[in-house]
């Protein structure tokens, strides 16, 4: 397996390359607290719809809970809403977060993740209660596309974080589990791996 250690530059996804994530349990909490129309959500999430929207900091939310209860059948609080929707952010392994502290001795480090408010604050509040430590101080900026208003795999997101941070594309890896994030990342001229997670692959293999 190709090791990256040489590159200067280095943008890591967050959600399955760093984080772990399970979408299929934020389905089964929904499930859970009334969703019936589970394929209509789906399509939601995979269409640009609903969660796209959120992602990119447009809508805000109160209006992302009150559309979703159009899917519930019971009366459900905003915590229940966010609860279930927090459900699918697993655990930061802290092998990780030791990697990032290496790293960022001989690399310019960054996080680009495609995120919304209600998972920002509650991973930020998971790091903080697992490993007492800002997940902010582990990188030289983190970049959230709900601050920026674009999301992964528009090629604006990665071109607007080269140029904020005056990084050559070429020299710069950018390493998500999403292959068309990946391919996207590619396109702009950047060092780009695609990681496998299906096959047991992670982050620690690559550096």
């Amino acid at each position: 397996m190709q090791k990256y250690n040489s590159i200067p530059n280095i943008i890591f996804d967050f959600g399955g390359v760093l984080l772990n994530i399970d979408t299929d349990q934020a389905v089964k909490s929904f499930q859970a607290i009334g969703l019936s129309d589970v394929d209509r959500i789906k399509k939601e999430y995979q269409e640009n719809g609903l969660f796209d929207r959120l992602e990119k900091g447009i809508i805000s939310p109160e209006f992302f809970r009150s559309e979703l209860r159009k899917y519930i059948d019971a009366e459900v609080t905003d915590l229940q809403i966010d609860d279930a929707w927090n459900s699918m952010l697993l655990d930061l392994p802290a092998e990780r977060l030791e990697l990032l502290d290496r790293l960022k001795k001989n690399h310019r480090i960054f996080l680009l993740s495609n995120t919304n408010i209600i998972h920002w604050e509650a991973y930020m509040g998971m790091v903080k209660e697992q490993h007492n430590v800002c997940l902010s101080d582990f990188f030289e900026k983190d970049y959230y596309s709900h601050n920026m208003g674009l999301r992964k795999p528009d090629p604006k997101i990665y071109t607007s974080v080269l140029e904020q941070e005056g990084l050559v594309p070429s020299e710069t890896l950018f390493v998500d589990d999403m292959y068309a994030n990946y391919e996207a990342a590619k396109s702009v001229g950047m060092k780009a791996h695609f990681l496998d997670l299906e096959n047991g692959e992670t982050v620690l293999d690559l550096f």
